[in-house]
């Protein structure tokens, strides 16, 4: 993967898609990007080629998807069913990790397909097995490995062949500095996907790339082949430390200590040479934020910024400044103004407003499409600017509030100016091959300060007047340079720039630019800090006389205030290597596109052994399959097995289509022999067997509406069931000879739909505020016979409440309550006890953990009572006890957070008197069972990940029943399940 990201959003299904065949791919893309999809092809080969010097070439073709409908940048590899790549077209100007780039497309290929060259690969038993099953998941040994090796030998070869990326770049090295200079350096244990500690997802990429960058330094260019080889070979992939010592001649945990140990030495001469003032903020500030954004001063007094600091959802963040002069640093009184859908500029605009912002924040128009809009904050509350405009980073003019902002397009960003009346949108700059960042208004208004990033690498800050022509560069490198901010004079820029090694803080003194169109000048740039940790996104005081910024720490982001320095050193560029890279000379693909076809995608590529419990205690054998095309349009799942002592052939077959976009439609058919019936003479002696035959169809169709904040989904549908008899029985036989009766069939409609507020913070263990609501109504009749309807209806109601208590996530009250309701012509009960949680096939035929279950009572058996009336309730109170972050060696397991639950469940099922005596299938005998059943608990849940990085949450718990019939026992109960409880 690219980057992990907060926020999810699938491919969108719909529209035309284009198609271009090159030796080695299909191309698939919207129309609208047919130029970028030339560029793609043309790369994408480049990349074939470069990695096939490196690794074997994998099965062909690949699929590569370039989509365009979220505002974040991404990219994913699949391998399964066949080799697939998916692009979302945005350039990394946002993301820090990913912005030291001479081509991000190239980048993005590169790194994605050395997923698909390294994942395919399987040798020896591995190769044998995929020979008999196809391209069954459980073969490819090299998806086993962890993150940090699969992202840290990606992240190798996307600097390897493009020469720039993660490994070039400063980011990786600032992670591990931070840790170092903490004194709080984990090894390869702690770097699961998975972890609840900061810096989170970036953990594999970060710690990965360093060491496996180390690893093929240490073994040399054939050295990364051969590990990949070893651990696609031998039977057990887990064993790491045997296939890096034969891949590279020195094994994981000999190169993680020396890697250590560089840090450690790097950190040490890091805090001798730093600045004074800098080195006194960062042992002093206090206020952590986890993840922050943009600070910006509110007037001289206080300070802004957006952040997630992990306990709450994203918000705006305001604080008081210690007073100009004093030697403090920590910022006062720090409180949550609002909540945002996401992290970016908060800028203030005063002009609009006493206390007003102009923000931009993302939402869902649509289940398939993410997009930023801009909003006003003022004293009414929030307005949505623009809809759909796709605009970030706004900064409002302080004379009149007017806004510049960037907008996001296609496969490139450009700076517009946005009308704070109703929202239109004008583009400043374009037409160029530029990608641009982070405008600021000058104090005065009459200039625009902005990142200008060119395809050769070279960024540069420059100064743009009202209409959006460059009239000045102001500096320039082949580094990372952001967030430039006048001062307020307009006589000095301030910005962070990465060209040392690390990101600092840079200034320019601009009071001699001379004005005109033709001129070009750049100043001498200062440095304005120097200091262990990276700084970030600096913001001057309104007196010029200091500075906020952002302090990386190896527990999160920093917000901090110090002094200008205008008198440092002059910036020279130390970290990169000087030369340019070559302009793109690939050109484009000029080949001619064809319409999109998903049949090629959708032929079956693996199986997969079943074996389940025959309806005569036997077992049945058999085989599944799935197919998906890379849009999502088709989805399909076929399985069947076979009772080899009866003949008898149970399965199903489900397909799903999405092209529509909404709704959603799916088909099913199954068939199963699911009971068996003795036949007994008038004296009780045995006759022979009846056996029921079930043949059901079905269609639905489905909707959902999601948005950051809140979410709902329904669908319709219809099934139709068909029940057969047959018997060995000759008297009963039918005219068909081994049929009993051709069956009855029953006709069902049902209707179900789902709304929530629900949300967490970034290290919440639970669900922690909101509430959501699900119900599913249905009527079924039996063909031929009146009066036979039956309704159900079955409601769900979930409510959270944070509590402000101590620890690493908010406390938790948590409440379920369930109810349900159907009739005497019911097919099946409601079943009251047991506990819900996850199951998890482990193995053909053995399956871990526990159902959902919708009206569960722990510290009673499944089932433990029945009726056609039910309702339960739980409520719980969770918290937090410790994030343990780690793993055992470099064995394949994680443990991530812990966690407490105390809890008390209820619930009863039961039948009226008169509903007894005509379903008797249904409900208790009379007096049998009746009754409320009641327990109280307590769980510890341990969030893990298995095969290092694959989340699981297991729960330990002990259930005492206190309130039950006397039919039943209320001796304690210990359990131990998967998956959440609700």
């Amino acid at each position: 993967m690219w980057w992990a990201l907060p926020l999810s959003a699938q491919v969108d299904p719909r529209g035309s898609v284009r198609t271009f065949t090159t030796a080695h791919f299909r191309i698939h893309f919207p129309v609208a990007l047919d130029s970028l999809a030339r560029r793609a092809a043309v790369q994408a080969e480049e990349a074939w080629r470069n990695l096939s010097t490196a690794f074997p070439a994998p099965a062909v073709p690949v699929d590569l998807l370039l989509q365009d409908n979220v505002d974040f940048t991404n990219g994913f590899a699949q391998t399964f069913p066949s080799n697939r790549i998916t692009i979302y077209v945005l350039p990394p100007v946002m993301v820090a990790e990913l912005r030291f780039h001479d081509d991000w497309l190239r980048l993005v290929i590169t790194h994605e397909l050395t997923h698909i060259f390294h994942i395919d690969q399987a040798h020896g038993l591995w190769r044998a097995g995929r020979t008999v099953f196809g391209r069954n998941t459980a073969l490819f040994p090299n998806a086993l490995l962890p993150s940090w090796v699969k992202e840290g030998i990606a992240v190798h070869f996307e600097s390897e062949f493009t020469g720039s990326g993660r490994i070039v770049s400063t980011e990786s090295r600032t992670v591990a500095l931070a840790a170092a200079h903490a004194g709080e350096i984990q090894g390869p244990d702690a770097w699961s996907a998975a972890t609840a500690k900061f810096p989170n997802g970036q953990m594999p990429y970060a710690w990965g790339s360093l060491l496996m960058h180390r690893q093929a330094e240490t073994g040399g260019d054939s050295s990364m082949r051969k590990f990949a080889n070893e651990t696609s070979t031998f039977p057990i992939p887990f064993l790491l430390n045997r296939a890096a010592k034969r891949g590279f001649g020195k094994t994981f945990s000999k190169s993680f200590a020396e890697l250590r140990d560089s840090l450690k030495t790097a950190a040490a001469k890091a805090d001798t040479s730093g600045d004074g003032v800098w080195q006194s903020v960062e042992r002093w500030a206090q206020h952590g934020a986890w993840y922050a954004a943009f600070p910006r001063w509110r007037g001289a007094d206080s300070v802004e910024w957006a952040a997630s600091n992990g306990r709450e959802t994203p918000g705006l963040y305001r604080a008081e400044v210690p007073g100009a002069g004093t030697r403090e640093v920590a910022l006062r009184n720090p409180v949550r103004v609002s909540r945002r859908n996401s992290l970016d500029v908060n800028s203030p605009a005063d002009a609009l407003g006493k206390g007003a912002s102009v923000y931009s924040q993302y939402d869902y128009r649509g289940p398939y499409v993410l997009r930023s809009d801009l909003f006003v904050h003022d004293s009414s509350g929030d307005t949505q600017l623009t809809h759909g405009a796709r605009i970030v980073q706004p900064d409002a003019r302080a004379s009149d509030g007017a806004i510049v902002a960037l907008q996001l397009v296609a496969g490139g960003t450009r700076l517009v100016r946005v009308s704070r009346v109703d929202g239109r949108v004008t583009p400043l700059s374009g037409g160029s091959k530029s990608e641009w960042a982070e405008p600021r208004w000058s104090w005065n208004g009459t200039r625009i300060v902005a990142v200008q990033l060119l395809p050769t690498g070279v960024q540069r800050i420059v100064l743009l007047d009202t209409l959006g022509l460059l009239t000045q560069v102001v500096a320039e490198s082949r580094a990372v340079l952001a967030t430039p901010a006048f001062a307020p004079n307009d006589l000095r820029l301030v910005w962070s720039s990465d060209r040392s090694g690390s990101t600092q803080l840079e200034t320019a003194d601009i009071a001699t630019v001379r004005a005109g169109p033709d001129t070009v000048w750049r100043a001498e740039v200062h440095e304005a800090s120097r200091v262990s940790a990276s700084v970030y996104q600096p913001s001057v005081s309104p007196d010029g006389t200091r500075v906020v910024a952002l302090l990386y720490r190896t527990d999160g982001f920093t917000v901090a205030i110090a002094p200008l320095d205008t008198m440092g050193a002059v910036v020279r560029d130390t970290w990169y290597a000087n030369d340019v890279a070559a302009p793109d000379t690939l050109g484009a693909f000029m080949g001619v596109s064809s319409s999109y076809h998903a049949l090629g995608q959708l032929v079956p590529r693996y199986w997969e052994p079943l074996i389940g419990q025959a309806r005569d205690g036997g077992n049945n054998y058999g085989a599944a399959t799935s197919g998906e095309d890379i849009l999502g349009r088709h989805r399909y799942s076929a399985n069947a097995l076979l009772n080899p002592r009866t003949n008898e052939v149970n399965g199903s077959i489900g397909y799903t289509y999405a092209g529509f976009g909404l709704p959603v439609i799916g088909v099913s058919f199954s068939q199963n022999w699911d009971a068996t019936f003795r036949i007994t003479d008038t004296l009780g002696a045995p006759l022979g067997l009846i056996a029921r035959r079930l043949r059901t169809t079905a269609v639905s169709m489905s909707w959902s509406v999601p948005h950051v904040r809140w979410a709902a989904n329904y669908s319709v549908g219809a099934q139709y069931e068909m029940r057969h008899f047959t018997s060995d029985v000759d008297a009963l036989l039918g005219a068909s000879g081994s049929l009993l009766r051709t069956g009855t069939r029953y006709p069902t409609l049902f209707v179900s739909g789902a709304v929530g507020t629900l949300a967490r913070g970034g290290r919440g263990f639970s669900t922690e505020q909101g509430l959501a609501l699900a119900a599913t109504v249905s009527v079924r009749k039996r063909e031929g016979l009146a009066d036979s309807e039956s309704w159900r209806t079955v409601g769900v109601l979930r409510a959270y409440q944070p509590l402000p208590l101590p620890g690493y996530a908010r406390h938790v009250l948590a409440l379920r309550v369930a109810g349900g309701v159907t009739d005497v012509h019911a097919p099946s009960a409601f079943s009251i006890g047991g506990v819900s949680g996850l199951e998890n096939e482990i193995v053909p035929g053995v399956t871990v953990g526990d159902p959902p279950r919708t009206f569960p009572v722990r510290g009673f058996a499944p089932g433990v009572q029945r009726g056609v009336q039910a309702v339960s309730g739980t409520f719980e109170y969770r918290a937090p006890l410790s994030i343990i972050a780690r793993g055992a060696g470099l064995f394949p397991l994680f443990l991530d957070k812990l966690s407490l639950s105390a809890f008390g469940d209820a619930g009863r099922a039961w039948c009226a008197a008169s509903v007894v005596r005509q379903a008797a299938s249904l409900c208790e005998a009379p007096g049998t069972r009746d009754g409320w059943l009641a327990s109280v608990g307590g769980e510890l849940n341990v969030d893990l990940a298995l095969q290092y990085d694959v989340a699981y949450r297991l729960r330990f718990g002990l259930a005492k029943p206190v309130v039950s019939p006397v039919e039943i026992s209320r001796k304690a109960l210990v359990f131990v399940t998967l998956g959440a409880f609700f």
